[in-house]
């Protein structure tokens, strides 16, 4: 961290020699500094040692103490909302994600070393690489009272996907603390935001990279639910984590094409589930397991009469919920079930039915108000389903004119390598290989320019591969086997 000579990253103008952050003392004073914050005071012994473990209660505290930041001040300078901040500081939930660390970081000048990120360790960060991913996020001034930051709602920059991959190590298992001797409701939520961390990560990067960080992570939850003493209003809640962690290690296996870790990862959850009685984990599992099953229907591995029953099971846990986005992707997943099983009439009744839930969601589950494992869905995701449905009942060109509405709707970049991957198939369907090829060569330019990685997303063009049987197709097929090989 220098003393001088840098540049405020919102003005440009010189930040003060001796004073920690990226902002000038203008800037400072507009994002609510009354104080500006000394190099020196991250020497402390007492910040240090928090620093070391992460206690970012302490931190804040000290901060704010220094600084006279608000509350809502210091959350909008580290993307927390003031309630969480003000959680945060009340000892009721700890910070774990890599990638909020990271903001922290850049965004008071904390040098990496001080929270454990040092540059001779595999997978950890630097504090300019961390600086760097911070500061990939596009900013504007609007005028000299407000300063807004302008974050996209994907970020699909390969820095940050550095920070969200490389980072994962180091921030939601090197991190992992020794075995407690009593598992409160701190911890419970701790887990919690684990598993909300690799939901999210999951959909930028893909699952590959990120499965067996989670496995690991599901072994220790598994380790310290049968072991350890836990207090008896943290058991459910506790419990309930741990199956969550088991259906997204799951689904991280699934989408990295490991259907066996993907299956155990099913089955740990739904154990989970009946125990403790989540309905909400036990329905969010059997939709995770019917996807499955129609894959592997496909594959002659399944048979979708079982991914019906699954989604019917998911109805009945559910029914009872008001209008919400979990309607929709079950009436989806029936859909796609019924297709499987070659029963349009059952496919068009169910595909209706999903557009209409996605309607009332809309109208009545705000985003804010939708569980982190259902934030995805939404019309183009139900759009999707359909196309796949034709696709399966045999119907190439409305398939293929389906999946090009899906491919051109903006999505996290693995969900639209994804997407364009199914347009690229159906195009091979039809027979315009040439043109599925173009489509399938850009879809392995997004995986290798930003290391998605999804083994599921390759597999969706195989039949692209299969086809492309020509001369000067030969570039491509050469560019998807070195890629299959890697992912």
């Amino acid at each position: 961290m220098g003393a001088g000579g840098r540049s405020c990253h919102i003005c440009r103008a010189t930040v003060p020699a001796g004073i920690a952050g990226p902002r000038c003392a203008t800037c400072s004073r507009v994002a609510g500094f009354k104080q500006l914050l000394p190099i020196a005071f991250f020497d402390a012994p007492a910040i240090r040692n928090a620093l070391a473990a992460h206690d970012f209660r302490t931190v804040f505290i000290a901060i704010r103490d220094h600084t006279g930041l608000s509350q809502t001040d210091l959350g909008a300078l580290v993307d927390l909302s003031q309630s969480r901040v003000s959680a945060v500081i009340r000892g009721e939930r700890q910070l774990i994600s890599a990638t909020l660390i990271a903001k922290i970081s850049q965004s008071f000048g904390i040098p990496a070393r001080l929270l454990g990120f040092y540059s001779d360790s595999p997978g950890s960060l630097t504090s300019s690489s961390i600086a760097e991913v911070a500061e990939a996020r596009p900013r504007e001034v609007k005028n000299a009272h407000s300063v807004a930051w302008d974050y996209p709602d994907e970020e699909d920059d390969m820095k940050r996907r550095q920070l969200l991959v490389g980072g994962t190590a180091v921030g939601l298992t090197a991190l992992t603390l020794p075995l407690p001797a009593r598992v409160s409701l701190f911890d419970a939520q701790r887990l919690a935001d684990r598993v909300e961390g690799y939901v999210t990560t999951e959909q930028t990067v893909g699952g590959g990279e990120l499965a067996k960080a989670a496995r690991d992570e599901l072994k220790m939850a598994m380790q310290i639910l049968e072991t350890c003493d836990i207090e008896s209003a943290a058991v459910s809640t506790f419990t309930s984590a741990v199956g969550n962690m088991a259906v997204t290690a799951g689904w991280l296996f699934y989408d990295a094409n490991n259907q066996d870790e993907a299956t155990a990862g099913y089955r740990d959850a739904m154990a989970l589930a009946n125990f403790v009685g989540d309905d909400e984990l036990a329905a969010h599992t059997c939709l995770n397991s019917a996807l499955q099953t129609i894959i592997l229907a496909r594959r002659g591995s399944a048979h979708p009469q079982v991914a019906l029953r699954l989604t019917q099971r998911a109805a009945d846990l559910t029914r009872r919920q008001p209008a919400g986005r979990v309607h929709a992707l079950i009436a989806a997943r029936e859909a796609l079930s019924y297709a499987c099983l070659g029963d349009r009439s059952g496919f068009e009744r169910a595909i209706a039915t999903a557009w209409r839930e996605m309607d009332r969601a809309y109208a009545h589950e705000p985003i804010d108000r939708c569980p982190d494992w259902l934030k995805f869905m939404c019309h183009n995701e139900v759009r999707y389903h359909e196309a796949s449905g034709a696709m399966h009942l045999g119907d190439s060109t409305r398939s293929a004119q389906l999946f090009e509405q899906v491919a051109a709707e903006h999505a996290a970049q693995r969900n639209a390598a994804t997407y364009r991957a199914w347009f690229a198939t159906s195009l091979a369907a039809l027979g315009d290989v040439d043109t599925a090829v173009k489509e399938a060569d850009d879809v392995l330019a997004r995986i290798a320019t930003a290391k998605i990685s999804s083994s599921r997303t390759l597999r969706v063009l195989e039949p692209v591969r299969a086809a492309a049987s020509k001369p000067h197709h030969l570039e491509f097929q050469q560019r998807y086997d070195r890629l299959s090989s890697l992912v």
